[in-house]
């Protein structure tokens, strides 16, 4: 049973005083503690993104890889269980926003760094040596990361509701770069092929842009289930799949590169 004060019956907000019986649980009114349920799991991804960046920073990367990708499925099911609930709000889409800064802003340019350390300095981790000028460029240009992401994330909550998003999500973007972390810490190579400093930086550059470059992408939200106004979607799906069974976590980088590609021709075609 829920009890509603008269001024909650005439629909303005306030605070519930509640009794909840789950059984005849009415989603136009959900009881205090379930309305709050979205914003838990957001707080959830923002534990996990900064236990993933604890991680990547101690040099960790299959506990930082677990938690980031924690982060990625609370960052994805807040959003639904708000929408279920009918319980979005206003702190919550901000709460969403700083979390993602953290867990998909903060995690990848760690990520980056670490990288960029094994690349230019093998046998200097604590970076003491003598570094050139252009590599501690190279290092100082991995903070534009956040910078970018804080963009992207500050853009989303300004933008309305549609059926793409406007520049790379920070999640893909994350992702992308947890995959090539990943891969190179244990193997130190991309995909059986070594890396210079300058092609890590050019692709750091490249897709830190994306996110901030207003270039239309598929967003993952079903309106319905009907195959053909959600074919890409459900081709992005399965590619993603055999892309993740035949190469491990290795393949993110190519998850998210189909996305793209996919997401262009989404655009051209229609």
């Amino acid at each position: 049973m829920i009890r509603l004060s008269d001024r909650e019956q005439s629909g303005t907000d306030s605070c519930w005083t509640i009794s909840c019986n789950l059984r005849t649980f009415d989603q136009s009114t959900p009881c205090a503690m379930i309305r709050h349920l979205p914003n838990l799991i957001t707080l959830l991804n923002l534990v996990s993104g900064g236990a993933a960046l604890y991680m990547v920073l101690g040099n960790k990367p299959a506990p930082a890889l677990a938690f980031l990708l924690a982060s990625v499925v609370f960052d994805f099911l807040d959003g639904l269980v708000a929408r279920i609930l009918k319980a979005t709000s206003e702190i919550g889409k901000q709460l969403d926003s700083l979390s993602d800064q953290v867990s998909f802003g903060l995690v990848p340019s760690a990520m980056i760094f670490m990288i960029m350390k094994m690349v230019i300095a093998p046998g200097d981790p604590d970076l003491i040596g003598d570094i050139p000028l252009i590599y501690k460029v190279m290092f100082f240009s991995v903070l534009f990361v956040p910078v970018f992401s804080a963009i992207r994330l500050a853009r989303f909550n300004l933008q309305p509701s549609t059926e793409f998003f406007l520049g790379l999500p920070t999640p893909a973007f994350a992702l992308f770069w947890t995959g090539i972390y990943y891969d190179y810490m244990y193997n130190q190579a991309i995909f059986g092929q070594s890396i210079n400093a300058w092609f890590l930086w050019g692709v750091m550059i490249l897709m830190a842009f994306m996110m901030i470059v207003p270039v239309p992408m598929l967003t993952l939200k079903f309106k319905d289930f009907e195959i053909l106004p959600n074919f890409t979607r459900y081709l992005l799906i399965l590619l993603s799949v055999v892309i993740i069974v035949f190469t491990g976590v290795s393949g993110l980088p190519l998850v998210i590169l189909t996305y793209i590609l996919l997401s262009l021709l989404k655009i051209v075609l229609t």
